[in-house]
C-alpha cells in the first residue's frame, strides 16, 4: 500500500531499519554523485528542478568514466523519468493539437503562456514545428520560470532552435500581478503548466491556480495541465532525494477525477486525457468554458 504525503513527510523513527536503509541509499549516492551528471545534478539543484528535467529530456547517460556513465544510464532509466519523458511527448502531443485548434485559418496571432516551463524544451520544439508548417501565423509566446537558471536554459534553447516570437521571463506562477501582467497585450490563447502542481504539497494552492489561469484565458482558450495520481518510487523519493528547496522531495499523489473537478471549478471543461504507458504522469486538454 501507498504511504500517504502525511506519513511520508514524517521522519521514520531512529530505530526504524527502513530509516537506516533509506540513510545508507542517500549517503551512496551522495558519494556517486560527482561520477554522475544527474546525480550531481540534483545534489546541486534538486531532483524536482528544471535542470534535472532538461537532462532527463535529453536522455544522454554522462558521467565521469565509464562508471559514471553506467550509473547515470541505470538513473535516466528509472521509471519516474521513462515516465516523464513520455509525458513530455504528450504535452508536445497536446500543444500541436491547441495550436493548430486556434490557428487561425491565414495570418493572425496565436499567444502563449507556459506558467513554469523548466528548460522549455516541448514548448520551443512544437513552435519551431508550427513555425515552419504555418509561417503566415504570428507567435506571441511568454516562457516562464521561477528560476533564473531555467530561463537562462530556455532562451538559449529558443535561440539555438530559432523560434521567433518568444518572450522568457523569471516570474512566480501563483502571482496575481505577474499572471497579469502576461496579458497586457492581450488574453491568453493556450497556457501550459506542466508538472508544476505534482511536486507541489498544497493542495488549496492548486485549487486556486485552476482559477488564476481561467483569468488569462480568452473566452475558449485551452489550458494544458498535467496530473500524476500514482508513482511506484513515491517512498523511495521521500526518504533519499533533496527537492529544489533543499528538503527530501515529498510528493503528494492526486487522482486525475480530483484535479478535473478542480479544474473545472476554476472554469474549465476537461476534454482529452492521456496517461503515459506505466501510468504514472497524465495530460489534459481543457478548454475554458
Amino acid at each position: 500500500m501507498t504511504p500517504t504525503y502525511e506519513e511520508l513527510a514524517r521522519p521514520l523513527p531512529l530505530i526504524s531499519p527502513k530509516r537506516w536503509y533509506y540513510g545508507a541509499v542517500h549517503r551512496i549516492m551522495k558519494l556517486a554523485s560527482p561520477l554522475s551528471k544527474g546525480l550531481s545534478i540534483g545534489f546541486e539543484h534538486g531532483f524536482d528542478s528544471g535542470v534535472m528535467l532538461e537532462h532527463v529530456y535529453q536522455n544522454i547517460p554522462t558521467g565521469t568514466g565509464p562508471l559514471g556513465k553506467l550509473i547515470d544510464k541505470v538513473y535516466l532509466n528509472s521509471p519516474g523519468w521513462t515516465g516523464i519523458r513520455a509525458r513530455g511527448e504528450l504535452v508536445k502531443d497536446a500543444l500541436r493539437a491547441a495550436l493548430y485548434q486556434h490557428a487561425p485559418a491565414q495570418g493572425g496571432t496565436l499567444r502563449l503562456l507556459d506558467v513554469a516551463c523548466g528548460g522549455g524544451r516541448y514548448d520551443l520544439e512544437v513552435l519551431r514545428e508550427f513555425q515552419d508548417k504555418r509561417p503566415d501565423v504570428k507567435i506571441e509566446a511568454t516562457l516562464r520560470d521561477y528560476a533564473q537558471v531555467n530561463v537562462d536554459s530556455a532562451q538559449a534553447l529558443g535561440q539555438k532552435l530559432g523560434v521567433r516570437g518568444v518572450t522568457y521571463q523569471r516570474a512566480d506562477a501563483f502571482s496575481d500581478a505577474d499572471l497579469a501582467q502576461a496579458t497586457e497585450s492581450g488574453l491568453i490563447d493556450i497556457a501550459i503548466v506542466s508538472g508544476l502542481h505534482e511536486i507541489l504539497a498544497n493542495d488549496d494552492l492548486i485549487h486556486q491556480h485552476f482559477k488564476q489561469l481561467s483569468g488569462v484565458l480568452k473566452p475558449n482558450g485551452t489550458l494544458i495541465y498535467t496530473l500524476q495520481p500514482t508513482h511506484p518510487q513515491v517512498e523511495f523519493i521521500a526518504r533519499t532525494l533533496p527537492s529544489n528547496t533543499g528538503d527530501l522531495w515529498v510528493m503528494r499523489l492526486r487522482s486525475a477525477e480530483l484535479i478535473e473537478s478542480w479544474a473545472s471549478e476554476g472554469g474549465f471543461k476537461s476534454g482529452a486525457r492521456w496517461m503515459e504507458p506505466q501510468g504514472i504522469f497524465g495530460v489534459v486538454l481543457a478548454n475554458k468554458s
